[in-house]
């Protein structure tokens, strides 16, 4: 077997295995050619005479005794290996379907005993002992035959494969006598076991006495011989396997038994794709004597942990890739190695889901091995967030760290791997491996799947490359492809006679010929061809002559490819003349539409589906697929999913070129059209709210597998409506018509809620952003947008909430949805809030659609290329954020907490950070989560600050710019070795950008007036050379910040109070802003093409955001396009995506995104900033009954009072002093302002809205002796207003700053206390006055408490112990058992979650007030403080 560029396997410290038979060769002659002329990678040093190819044999067309005496490496794939039920269906393709084979054996009752360590297993290297022990035992006479038979073959070159077979067999018996007795006795076993040492006896008889006519040399002599001791190793090898099956089956359902209920919830409850296990479904293993080669290949490999760990089977489509990989499933199965299989399949989302694949094998183990689950199940509970990680981090810690730990050897299943989606240059799941495998050496791989780019690529890595053997199926020697074929068609058409009469002496052996010449190698054929000819309601005779007498397609010689398409063009397009032959033309659109249903569906559609969804009969849709049935797999069942056979036939009838006949081609957008109506009309008759019967106030995960439920109360068809709708108008390039607005407004209007419902149940939330989008752009200037868009910022603001749970759509929000909201508007009366908003809700959608936040401040971003992607720093976590939602899509963890740059290469592959220290450039696979390289730089001292990085064109180097005073370096690295390349340092002023223009690096330095690039090639460690000189303004030289935009010749000039874009090429302005003396630029950023500029301004003081403004280019220059503001504070980053479509701006620990496009954000009109001052964080005064609050922003002069009952202002007071404290009881509201207290009377109210500033004078006014200085002098005001806490700041004395904390009575302004403190930020009167407690930002308490005598009418206080904690009615500790969790939710004492808190109502805990049932938030980001009722 050759390995990926010819390196050898490293060598083990094992003894190699001895072989009992000499002159039988250690490795299988059978073997493909090198891998090398597979790929054109070069010569094997080792194997320079690039390996033996398979021997042929005659091929005549006679019926000579062996397939080509078992060299054949091919197969036909037969049978249903029912091991399980399963309720999909589902299959995947490139698998043949025939007679039935082994592998059904059933499982008997048999007492239950713990079987968790037993298996009818192999050791790990295959050796058979020469002189084998209990000769004399059962099986003694057996194995003592198969070494005579072995050494008859044993020098004969074209019948090694029986020496093989042989060996292989050996093996099993051998382990099959140490596991014989260990067995406990019981009556099934022995009956089972004595009929097993019958059969071995039957065969041993016949073997002796064929042997005894056999003579090594004279084979050729005794050929009828030979194909009968063939035979019966074949009858000896499935013997055994059913024995072994019988024997698993019983251990697979002991170890069923054993998992604990609690254990059996993670397992069930974690993601992973149903079906996907090589017992579900109906798919077709081998046929019993072909791929004998292969298969006795791959067993080898699989029992010997010596060979390589990896097995890739590379074949064509049609090659039959998926039936070997059937077979060897079950017979690993048998031998009790398999530890979990994955068969991919484009025909169903999960199975097609690269981040599925690991998940699910993960699963299985635990299923499988009680050692594995013991680590897996605790890993889970811990972080439940885990499976939503890289794929490197699911294989490591799902699935690498679990084996090792529990020292598992097993195989792992994967087939058709490309039926994957996967964007990457080579396979993801490939590179994983690749990284891992070495570290699990007990465990092996087997892998098919087509030749495509990405999974060659994948094998090439190197670390891949030397842990795989490789098998070409479609290299192996025509001849002997024909033979395996000629088989299947000889036992398919027997099986055909036995079942039916009148069929003797048929097919004629010119019909045969004919069939195997034009199968052309496709096993897909034969399996379609025999499908087609056996079916009961025709007579086989004559489908078979009509199938002969169509004309077969020409096809050039030589051209795969194009060859294999010409044969099943000439096969479909038989079948489907045969098959609607007596349709009347009228009908022609029906069958169309049918086809077009199974072809084109999203998710495999049954006929009761297909006829749901399309206003067509169940019977009528049933009677079209049903003569078609050779051509999908398609069981006997209005209920059972139907789907293409093969993906050949797709590919066929999608394409004019090769279904020319206009009756059965396919055109896929008129008939994704088609589908799309019919899932909107199915919708609209048939959602409806609360579907799935949930009780409230529940998470998505509390009600056991959502699938479950939406399979008990959803059907088919809608749920495929519901999660694939949008996905037709994407793929059908839909043109808008009345009728499908008309059906999508009504879906909007009447069960849009409704919808996101059942995609939150289902798991698949994100499915309503991404129709939303999609549709927004198909409307575009319809009246239906407006509509659209708020259900998008619906979806959007929303999205944590709707994804985690379908109930809290009512509870949570639709009742936080802004009052002006066209959603809020129509769906009001669903709303079930189970918390009152007394104030703060917004009237309408901020201008952000999506905000998110993070525990630590944002040191660095950047979009990737593709703009699906964000990546931001936290110090040292990196975190990568899907563009539209801003979660996380994958974490990596740098070494060092500072981050200079981040940057992706262009195809967004890769990640490269650069910080330290250590200075280092650290590149991650976006993808698989994989470390790349970890590149170590030394730069001059001085040079810190990284202006600018670039990657080159090809995504393997990355270049970056640093610059120290008047001095910058250049430096070039391969992140895909590893290596610094280049440098160079000059002097000079250059601009922060550094770009690539084709194979060379460019940069930019100003110089007298002129801007100057210079260029450097990538692949060079030459001195950079100039390469042009364009002029720059003189009136901008001694701006502060120069910015080029290279893509468009853009240099922009920016100070304090002026910008400016320069068009370098053509040496003038198109843009000059000079009006900023009121506010400052803070960032820049352009889209790629340069058409649109955005930036960011804030107050002289760099304290308030006043807006981002969006300029769009025009003939004349740049014009203000749009302004965006939010209340959120000041940005210090703002950055355009590269596609222009979207704004992210970074305010300390929060990201905003807007969406600009047309499709989804209407652009204001032009506007022109505004100064805001400083906008002061909120103070609060709660009365002691709970019925008024006074609110206030810190600094500000105004104070409201608001009716806690109905949310409605009672007054508002222009107090004439800056608030920095307030307190309000009964009628009585005391404000501490400037250096004074004032209190006033007001009167009593029913809740109406008094007159601004209609309170009459102030009753009290107390001077006090100092200033109060605003966010340094924290102030309260006791409940019952009496007096007054502050500690006031005092600078410097020996001992340092410090807080002087007094307290004060608020009639007479006399200070009745005072104490020593440290630096305190805050101050509470404990609600019945008579404790005062300060707290610093790090928590550091300080408690009294007021002693009262009242024959001396005197206070005293005294100090509390604080090292208990805060108290209980601390304001920022939750009351009555509520709390706020991780997430924003708030739950109720029972637990439940009662409310969720949106992103910008998440303040910090400081900024929290609870006080019996009202939660406040008094962020100073908030437009008003949020007054949370939460109910009893």
């Amino acid at each position: 077997m050759k390995r990926l560029f010819g390196k050898k396997p490293k060598k083990s410290s094992k003894p190699s295995p001895k072989h009992i038979f000499p002159g039988i060769p250690a490795n299988n002659p059978a073997r493909p050619l090198g891998f090398q002329a597979e790929l054109g990678i070069g010569p094997d040093d080792e194997r320079s005479n690039g390996g033996s190819r398979i021997a042929s044999q005659d091929n005549s067309g006679e019926d000579k005794g062996l397939p080509a005496l078992e060299a054949s490496t091919s197969g036909i794939a037969v049978g249903s290996t029912e091991h399980g039920s399963d309720p999909t269906g589902e299959n995947p393709t490139d698998t043949i379907e025939g007679g039935s084979g082994g592998g059904q054996a059933r499982v008997s009752e048999v007492p239950e005993r713990e079987y968790e360590n037993t298996a009818l297993t192999t050791t790990t290297t295959l050796s058979v002992p020469k002189e084998p022990p209990g000769e004399s035992g059962p099986l003694g006479p057996l194995k003592g035959v198969l070494r005579t038979i072995a050494a008859v073959y044993a020098d004969h070159q074209e019948t090694v494969a029986i020496g093989n077979k042989v060996e292989v067999l050996l093996s099993r018996i051998v382990t099959l006598e140490e596991h014989f007795y260990s067995r406990p006795d019981d009556v099934e076993e022995q009956r089972r076991r004595d009929k097993l040492i019958r059969e071995f006896g039957r065969i041993e008889g016949q073997l002796r006495s064929l042997s005894d006519k056999l003579e090594p040399g004279q084979l050729a002599e005794h050929a009828q011989c030979s194909q009968e001791v063939y035979w019966l190793l074949e009858d000896l090898r499935e013997t055994i396997f059913d024995y072994q099956v019988v024997q698993q089956n019983e251990i697979y359902d002991r170890r069923r038994k054993l998992v604990k209920p609690v254990e059996a919830a993670v397992l069930n409850t974690f993601p992973s794709a149903k079906g996907a296990e090589y017992r579900h479904g109906d798919r077709k293993r081998c046929l019993k004597g072909t791929r004998g080669a292969v298969l006795n290949e791959i067993e080898l490999w699989a029992r010997d942990f010596h060979k390589p760990s990896v097995y890739w089977l590379n074949g064509l489509a049609g090659t039959g890739k998926s039936a070997i990989a059937q077979t060897v499933a079950e017979r690993i199965f048998a031998d009790g190695q398999l530890g979990a299989s994955f068969f991919c399949s484009r025909d169903f989302e999960d199975r097609r889901n690269l981040k599925i694949i690991f998940l699910t094998v993960a699963v299985q183990l635990a299923r499988n091995y009680a050692e594995f689950r013991s680590i897996f199940v605790p890993l889970v509970q811990s972080d439940p967030e885990i499976a939503h990680e890289s794929l490197y981090n699911q294989m490591d810690k799902l699935i690498v760290r679990p084996l090792k730990e529990s020292d598992i050897s097993t195989v792992i299943v994967i087939d058709a791997l490309d039926e994957c989606k996967d964007e990457e240059p080579a396979s993801a799941i490939l590179s994983v491996l690749g990284q891992i495998v070495s570290q699990i050496p007990k465990v092996k791989f087997f892998v098919t799947g087509r030749p495509e780019p990405r999974i060659r690529e994948g094998f090439r890595l190197p670390l891949l490359a030397e842990a795989t053997d490789v098998f070409v199926l479609h290299n192996v020697e025509p001849s002997l492809v024909s033979n395996d074929i000629r088989l299947f068609f000889k036992q398919s058409f027997l099986g055909l006679a036995r079942r039916q009469q009148e069929l003797d002496d048929w097919p004629t052996r010119e019909q045969l010929d004919l069939l195997c010449e034009r199968a052309a190698g496709l096993f897909v054929y034969a399996a379609a061809t025999i499908q087609f000819i056996d079916h009961r309601n025709n007579d086989p005779k004559g489908q078979l002559d009509r199938l002969l007498r169509s004309p077969e397609s020409s096809a050039r010689e030589g051209k795969t490819r194009l060859k294999a398409n010409a044969t099943l063009d000439s096969l479909y397009i038989s079948i489907l003349q045969e098959a609607f032959s007596d349709d009347d033309p009228e009908d022609y659109h029906k069958t169309r539409s049918v086809l077009a249903a199974v072809i084109l569906a999203a998710n495999p559609l049954s006929p009761s589906a297909i006829a749901t969804l399309l206003g067509f009969g169940v019977k009528d849709v049933f009677l079209r697929l049903s003569p078609i049935h050779s051509l999908l797999i398609f069981q006997e069942g209005v209920d059972s999913p139907a789907r293409p056979f093969h993906k050949s036939f797709p590919d066929f009838i999608v394409d004019p070129t090769r279904c020319t006949n206009e009756r059965f081609h396919v055109s896929p957008p008129s008939h994704h059209r088609e589908l799309l109506a019919g899932c909107l009309e199915l919708m609209n008759q048939t959602l409806e709210k609360n579907m799935c019967n949930l009780p409230d106030a529940v998470a998505n995960r509390e009600v056991g597998d959502p699938r479950e439920r939406t399979e008990r109360y959803l059907n088919p068809a809608l749920r495929y409506a519901c999660k694939s709708w949008h996905k037709h108008l994407v793929d059908g390039h839909a043109v808008r018509t009345p009728a499908i607005t008309s059906a999508l407004r009504r879906f909007l209007e009447k069960k849009f809620l409704f919808w996101l419902e059942v995609l939150s149940i289902l798991g698949v939330a994100r499915e309503a952003v991404d129709a939303l989008d999609v549709t927004a752009k198909w409307l575009e200037a319809s009246p239906t947008l407006d509509l659209v868009n708020d259900c998008f910022r619906f979806a959007m603001g929303f999205f944590e909430v709707i994804s985690t749970s379908s109930t809290h759509i009512y509870h949570s929000a639709l009742p936080l949805c802004p009052r002006q909201s066209i959603v809020r508007s129509m769906y009001e009366p669903h709303a079930r809030p189970l918390a009152r908003i007394v104030r703060g809700l917004p009237n309408s959608w901020e201008s952000s659609t999506t905000v998110a936040g993070f525990p630590h401040p944002i040191r660095a971003t950047v979009w990737s290329p593709c703009s699906r992607f964000i990546a931001i720093s936290l110090g040292k976590v990196i975190e990568v954020l899907d563009a539209v939602t801003l979660k996380r899509v994958t974490t990596f963890y740098p070494p060092a907490f500072q981050t200079l740059w981040l940057v992706f290469s262009p195809n967004t592959r890769l990640l490269t950070w650069y910080g330290g220290p250590p200075m280092e450039v650290i590149s991650w696979d976006l993808q698989t989560g994989g470390l790349v390289s970890s590149i170590a730089l030394e730069l001059p001292r001085g040079f810190i600050d990284c202006a600018s990085v670039t990657y080159s064109t090809c995504g393997t180097m990355i270049a970056g710019l640093f610059y120290g005073g008047s001095t910058f370096t250049i430096f070039i690295c391969n992140v895909l070795f590893g290596t610094h390349i280049y440098s160079h340092s000059a002097e000079g002023q250059t601009l922060p950008e550094i770009w690539t223009h084709g194979e060379c690096l460019r940069f930019a330095t100003i110089d007298s007036g002129s801007i100057v690039a210079w260029e450097v090639r990538f692949a060079s460690v030459h001195t950079p050379t100039r390469v042009e000189s364009p002029p720059i303004p003189g009136d901008f030289h001694s701006s502060q910040v120069f910015q080029f935009h290279h893509t468009s010749s853009r240099l922009t000039f920016t100070t304090e109070d002026s910008i400016a874009v320069w068009d370098v090429q053509d040496s003038k302005f198109l843009l000059e802003s000079t009006d900023f003396n009121r506010y400052m630029v803070r960032s820049m950023s352009f889209s790629s093409d340069g058409r649109l500029l955005v930036y960011g301004t804030t107050d002289p003081h760099r304290t308030t955001s006043l807006g981002i403004h969006l300029w769009k280019e025009s003939p004349t220059g740049y014009t203000l396009h749009q302004t965006l503001t939010s209340s959120t504070g000041v940005f210090n980053k703002v950055l355009l995506s590269p596609n222009g479509e979207s704004i992210i701006a970074l305010d300390g620990s929060t990201i905003l995104l807007w969406r600009i496009a047309d499709s989804i954000t209407s652009l204001s009109d032009v506007s022109t900033p505004t100064v805001q001052r400083n906008q002061g964080r909120f103070i609060l005064g709660l009365s002691p009954d709970e019925a008024l609050a006074a609110v206030a922003r810190v600094g500000d002069k105004t104070v409201t009072v608001l009716d806690l009952k109905s949310g409605i202002p009672r007054l508002t007071i222009d107090t004439g002093t800056r608030v920095y404290a307030v307190g309000v009881a009964g009628s009585v509201i005391v404000v501490v302002g400037e250096g004074k207290i004032v209190t006033w009377n007001f009167p009593a109210g029913n809740g109406v809205l008094n007159p601004r500033g209609d309170v009459g004078d102030s009753v009290l006014t107390t001077t006090l002796n100092f200033p109060i200085v605003s966010g340094i002098t924290p102030v309260s005001v006791s409940p019952d207003l009496r007096r007054i806490a502050i500690a006031v700041y005092k600078r410097g004395d020996d001992y340092g700053d410090y807080y002087s904390f007094r307290l004060y009575d608020v009639p007479t302004g006399q200070r009745l206390a005072s104490d020593r403190v440290d630096l305190q930020t805050n101050i509470f009167f404990s609600p019945d006055g008579r404790e005062v407690w300060s707290v610093s930002g790090g928590m550091n308490l300080n408690g009294w408490k007021i002693i009262e005598d009242s024959e001396s009418d005197t206070i005293r206080v005294e100090r509390l112990e604080s090292s208990i904690g805060p108290p209980s009615w601390f304001p920022w500790r939750p009351s009555r058992g509520y709390k706020v969790i991780d997430g924003g939710w708030v739950l109720s004492p029972s637990g439940k979650q009662r409310l969720w808190l949106p992103p910008s109502w998440r303040p910090s805990w400081w900024d929290m007030t609870w006080s019996g049932r009202f939660l406040v938030l008094l962020d100073r980001k908030l437009p008003e403080p949020v007054i949370l009722e939460l109910e009893e």
